[in-house]
C-alpha cells in the first residue's frame, strides 16, 4: 500500500447533485486527506458523478465538495481549470487530428512549449509507449490507446489533482501494473483520486478509500478502517479434509459470510466470522484437528462481501 503522504482534503458540506431532479449524489459531510484517495462502490453509486462534480463538470444543486492541498503549512484550494487534470473512462481524442498535434496543443496550454513533450515530458510518452502512435489519428485508435494518450497528457499537465476515472479497465496484468507504478512514483508530486472496480489494485495503491452505495457515503477511511466497517473479520482454516464439502457446510452454517478457497485453504469472511464460532460448529463436525487464525478482510473480500448485501 502506498506510504502515507496527507496532502489532499477533500471536504464536503450538505451536497447534493443530481440529475433531471433525480438526486446522485447526497454527502451530508465529508472530511478526508490522502494522496492517493480510491472511490468504490456498485455499478450506480455515484462514483462518476463525485468526481464529475469535484472536476465543476456537474453543478451542485446544493452545498458544496471542494479539494486543497496542503503544502508547507498552507492550504491551497484547487480550482479544476488550473489544478486539476482528468482522464475519463473513455480516453477523448480529437478524431481529425493526428495524436502529435493533439499532444502538442496540450503542452502548448499547459506548458507553453509545444514540443514540451519531447523534453521534460519524454519520460510519460516513453512510459506509456506513446510513440508509434504519434502519426495516427485519433479516430484509427482503440479504446485502450486513446486511454494512453489521454493519461499521457494528464500526467504532461502536472496537475495539483490528477482525477482517473476507472484507469485500468481493459489492461492486462503488465499495463495494469506499470500504471499503477506510475501513479505511486508521481505521487509524490501530485495527489489522485481514482475511481475504480480493481479491488486488488486499490488495496495496493490507495492510502485513503471511499465507499459509495446508492449515492451516499457508505464508510471512508483507511484500508483498515474501511475493511472493517464493510466485512468485520475474515477466519482462515488450514488442514486436510474435504475442501468443497466443508465449504458447502461453512455457507449453510454462516449465511452470512463470504466462504472463499485459496489453495488449500478456506476462508470465512463476515461480521459473524469468529474464530470462537467456527471453532465450535468444527467440534460438532468432529473436525478438530483442523487449525484457525484471524486477520483482517482483503479489500477483495471486503468488496464481496458489501456488494452481495451479507
Amino acid at each position: 500500500m502506498q506510504q502515507e503522504h496527507l496532502s489532499l482534503s477533500i471536504k464536503a458540506h450538505d451536497l447534493i447533485a443530481a440529475y433531471d431532479n433525480i438526486i446522485a449524489l447526497r454527502v451530508p459531510e465529508l472530511s478526508i486527506r490522502g494522496n492517493i484517495i480510491a472511490i468504490i462502490g456498485h455499478n450506480g453509486a455515484g462514483k462518476s458523478t463525485f468526481i464529475k462534480t469535484q472536476l465543476g463538470l456537474h453543478p451542485c444543486q446544493q452545498g458544496y465538495l471542494r479539494s486543497s492541498i496542503l503544502e508547507d503549512d498552507s492550504e491551497l484550494l484547487l480550482d479544476p481549470a488550473l489544478h486539476m487534470a482528468f482522464c475519463p473512462e473513455v480516453g477523448s481524442v480529437f478524431a481529425d487530428i493526428s495524436v502529435e498535434s493533439y499532444v502538442k496543443l496540450w503542452c502548448r496550454i499547459k506548458q507553453g512549449d509545444p514540443d514540451y513533450y519531447r523534453t521534460k515530458g519524454s519520460r510519460y510518452i516513453e512510459a506509456l509507449q506513446l510513440t508509434p502512435l504519434l502519426s495516427r489519428k485519433g479516430r484509427e485508435l482503440s479504446k485502450g490507446q486513446r486511454r494512453r494518450v489521454q493519461t499521457a497528457i494528464g500526467f504532461l499537465m502536472h496537475p495539483k489533482l490528477f482525477l482517473f476515472d476507472e484507469p485500468f479497465d481493459g489492461l492486462d496484468v503488465q499495463r495494469t501494473s506499470e500504471l499503477a507504478d506510475m501513479i505511486r512514483e508521481e505521487s509524490v508530486n501530485m495527489s489522485f483520486m481514482i475511481s475504480s472496480h480493481r479491488m486488488d489494485v486499490v488495496e495496493r495503491l490507495a492510502d485513503r478509500l471511499i465507499v459509495l452505495k446508492e449515492g451516499a457515503i457508505f464508510a471512508q477511511g483507511s484500508l483498515d478502517e474501511v475493511c472493517r466497517k464493510l466485512a468485520g473479520n475474515s477466519v482462515h482454516i488450514h488442514g486436510s479434509y474435504e475442501q468443497q464439502q466443508l465449504a458447502d457446510a461453512l455457507a449453510r452454517a454462516f449465511p452470512n459470510c463470504l466462504v472463499t478457497r485459496i489453495g488449500p485453504s478456506l476462508t470465512l469472511t463476515g461480521h459473524t466470522a469468529e474464530s470462537a464460532k467456527v471453532r465450535e460448529f468444527l467440534s460438532h463436525s468432529k473436525l478438530t484437528s483442523l487449525s484457525l487464525d484471524e486477520s483482517l478482510p482483503t479489500l477483495v473480500d471486503s468488496m464481496d462481501v458489501h456488494l452481495r448485501g451479507l
